[in-house]
């Protein structure tokens, strides 16, 4: 795990060298003050998205969430109903495998995500508008099936055991294991950490896991806030985040940023480093995965009037 570097010191690495985008401490500490502290808290699913299952088949759902947790955004959205619901992006990918679950169990095992088709993969995401990616999808499912029985017999509860129950562990561990988890890129000559997809996943399962009553992974105060399309999206709306015209006009006629291009790249850093500089405003008190999905909601807001992002990427 030594040649994946830290996210948050990569992050503080790119902004002291960005030359498109910057996160605003004045900005950070004005928009921390005007925060009612009783909004951060644990995230909780919605209760028709929640699974009922022990520890072990909670560890193999949420690493089957989050290998399939990215680019939700085409020009057809997409929508799945689920439980009387329609549910868009993320909350329709569970609730597509909650629904796949639900009729064929084998969708928690490993080997069913080795030998799953595309034909298959559709059918686990059927619903109405377009999926992107989907057969990138279904290749991410196959090798995340192949290392997990590989390397920990099938069960993501064993690289739990592995990590030491530590939530940062657990996500470098998910990035040195499982390709699609390394979400690491190259700036300047120098690689850079991300790792959202690993660090949420390991969020999503402390979760889990404490709502089953046991207790959930240590760390997980140590995670930065996970550098997606949304949050940039949000913090540029309230001035935490500033860009250069030419990159904003770039975004706002929705032209295609190429992932691991150096304006992609900083976009992310600068986010991560947003979220540091908010949660330092916060005296501490509230860790970045919480600050994170209170960034996350109000960027749906409908105030937000800008344009998020457009990278066709696994990594968010």
């Amino acid at each position: 795990m030594s040649d994946i570097p830290d996210v948050l010191e990569s992050a503080q690495h790119v902004m002291e060298r960005a030359t498109s985008v910057r996160a605003e401490q004045h900005a950070a500490e004005s928009w921390a003050a005007a925060q009612d502290m009783g909004q951060f808290r644990t995230p909780v699913t919605p209760p028709e998205l929640q699974f009922d299952g022990d520890r072990r088949a909670c560890a193999n759902l949420w690493l089957l969430l989050n290998c399939l947790n990215f680019c939700f955004w085409s020009e057809r959205p997409w929508r799945v109903e689920y439980r009387g619901r329609w549910w868009t992006r993320t909350y329709a990918m569970y609730a597509g495998v909650l629904r796949a679950i639900a009729q064929d169990p084998a969708w928690l095992s490993a080997r069913r995500w080795v030998e799953v088709d595309e034909p298959a993969v559709a059918r686990l995401f059927a619903g109405e508008g377009e999926i992107p990616l989907l057969a990138r999808r279904r290749e991410v499912l196959n090798e995340t099936g192949r290392c997990l029985a590989e390397q920990f017999g099938g069960e993501f509860a064993a690289a739990t055991e592995r990590a030491g129950g530590h939530a940062r562990r657990l996500a470098f561990l998910l990035a040195e294991c499982f390709p699609s988890f390394r979400d690491v890129a190259d700036y300047r000559g120098r690689p850079v950490a991300f790792l959202k997809r690993a660090q949420i996943c390991a969020a999503d399962l402390h979760r889990a896991w404490q709502r089953c009553g046991g207790p959930g992974l240590s760390g997980v105060d140590e995670l930065t806030v996970f550098a997606d399309y949304r949050l940039p999206q949000y913090l540029r709306h309230v001035g935490v985040i500033a860009i250069e015209p030419a990159l904003a006009e770039r975004i706002e006629r929705r032209e295609e940023l190429p992932p691991g291009s150096p304006e992609e790249v900083e976009l992310r850093a600068a986010t991560i480093w947003a979220g540091e500089l908010i949660r330092r405003a916060l005296g501490g008190a509230v860790p970045a995965w919480q600050l994170d999905f209170v960034l996350w909601q109000r960027s749906h807001d409908p105030e937000v009037r800008c344009e998020h992002h457009r990278t066709r990427t696994v990594f968010y």
